[in-house]
């Protein structure tokens, strides 16, 4: 896979944003599957790639499953933007918050995507905070 560092704006800030917020709610705090699954197409390019801590994972449906798999492991804990969103060209950042609700700052972590074509084309998570670490 191939990634577009852009020396020039190539997206627009809105669009990064937006993305940003439909990374982190309409998708990973999304519980429906269907919504879920319709919020995957709408907001990553179908080769996407995301890594996380310990795994990368490779396109949409191996992401949708890997986000449904983190709901089930943590059942009753909601995401929460922490923050300041952060745009530079075509790169977006976001701090968040993710626990139950007598802790939702349970595990904090940041999220950086890189934009292609108005769609996440990769997407990195950082865990900052979390019990254990």
């Amino acid at each position: 896979m191939s990634l577009n560092i852009s020396t020039s704006p190539s997206e627009q800030e809105s669009t990064v944003r937006a993305l940003l917020f439909a990374n982190l709610l309409g998708v990973f705090d999304e519980r429906d599957p269907s919504k879920r699954a319709t919020a995957v197409e709408d907001t990553y390019a179908e080769d996407v790639i995301w890594f996380e801590p310990d795994a990368v994972i490779h396109g949409r449906a191996a992401l949708n499953t890997r986000a449904s798999e983190l709901q089930t492991q943590s059942t009753g804990f909601h995401f929460s933007a922490d923050g300041i969103m952060s745009v530079s060209q075509n790169m977006g950042v976001l701090r968040f918050c993710f626990g139950p609700e007598d802790k939702p700052d349970l595990i904090r972590g940041t999220d950086v995507i890189i934009v292609e074509g108005g769609k996440v084309k990769a997407l990195w998570t950082c865990i900052d905070s979390a019990p254990g670490k």
